[in-house]
């Protein structure tokens, strides 16, 4: 996908973005906070499960290209833009941190390319599509495939923008090369998103977010556990169906020629979702611990904001 690597940015480049993404991030959470309460604190935490498990899973888009969903547009329109960010970031941090996915020096440019373009933008584009289209189940399926898919080809153009200001590759062409491969990556990501949303418009449209309530609310804590425990499963096993094809910037990279330049944080535990374990029971055990920490560290952290904010409106 646009997993940006060590090794592939300039220091400037590198170290705007993360200014940029940090400031946006205090300010996301600033935002989310004022709708939380502590029944959304494990709702949230699998969402963020969800989408890391459903980010694990690469499938072909191309001969020789793979990518995975995203899932910005799909959380945010869930859960709202702030909390919806907010998501996408904490399974960046995971992914860079544990699986040396996503380079550390280019985690801020990974959360603006990703988490901004999607669950920010993407859902701007689909409230604008909602009020001029109305308000319906189909109306709002269409316009979340169609905001899923803009935000997947602009998570690509800003992300071979990026890589042109490094000097890796000419503006032009990787970013050329990045919004067609991601052109392509985007059509599964909205159809995917737009059915969801479709579906939930039509049989639980109280689960999505909607702007003037007066919080996220949460599911029940059986129907947490229960869902953490469907994903657990489901992203351990598909996991092991994942392409090995190189994906959608890693392609770009090897037809530009400057592959060799990237590089992975070594001491990540579970590198290239591994852990302990050789081959697939490796993966196993990768995936589902890593659905398990991001459950409980997002959960902790948004009951944390939402009881400190609690406590200062109290």
């Amino acid at each position: 996908m646009a997993h940006i690597p060590d090794g592939f940015l300039s220091a400037p480049v590198a170290a705007t973005t993360l200014v940029t993404a940090g400031a946006l991030t205090a300010y996301a959470a600033k935002r989310a906070q004022t709708r939380l309460d502590d029944r959304a604190a494990p709702t949230l935490g699998l969402a963020t499960a969800a989408i890391f498990a459903a980010q694990a899973v690469n499938f072909p888009v191309a001969a020789g290209t793979s990518g995975h969903l995203l899932g910005g547009v799909l959380v945010a329109v869930v859960f709202g833009p702030w909390a919806g960010y907010l998501v996408m970031t904490a399974v960046l941090i995971a992914q860079a941190l544990l699986f040396a996915d996503g380079g550390l020096t280019a985690l801020g440019a990974n959360v603006l390319n990703i988490a901004a373009a999607g669950a920010l933008v993407g859902y701007g584009i689909y409230r604008t599509l909602t009020a001029l289209a109305g308000d319906g189940a189909r109306r709002r399926g269409l316009a979340a495939a169609a905001a899923a898919y803009l935000s997947t080809v602009l998570t690509g153009a800003t992300a071979g923008l990026e890589l042109g200001l490094s000097g890796v590759a000419p503006t032009g062409l990787s970013l050329g090369a990045m919004a067609s491969v991601h052109a392509l990556i985007g059509l599964p990501e909205g159809v995917i998103t737009g059915l969801a949303v479709w579906a939930l418009a039509r049989k639980r449209a109280d689960l999505l977010f909607q702007p003037q309530a007066a919080s996220t609310g949460g599911l029940t804590g059986a129907a947490v556990l229960a869902g953490l425990g469907v994903v657990a499963i489901l992203g351990g096993l598909l996991s092991i169906l994942a392409s090995a094809a190189p994906d959608g910037l890693e392609r770009v990279a090897i037809d530009l020629g400057f592959a060799e330049a990237a590089s992975s944080w070594e001491a990540a535990p579970f590198s290239d979702y591994q852990a302990w374990l050789p081959g697939t029971a490796g993966t196993l055990v990768a995936i589902v611990l890593g659905i398990a920490l991001l459950f409980a560290g997002v959960a902790a952290t948004a009951r944390a904001l939402a009881r400190a904010r609690a406590a200062r409106d109290g």
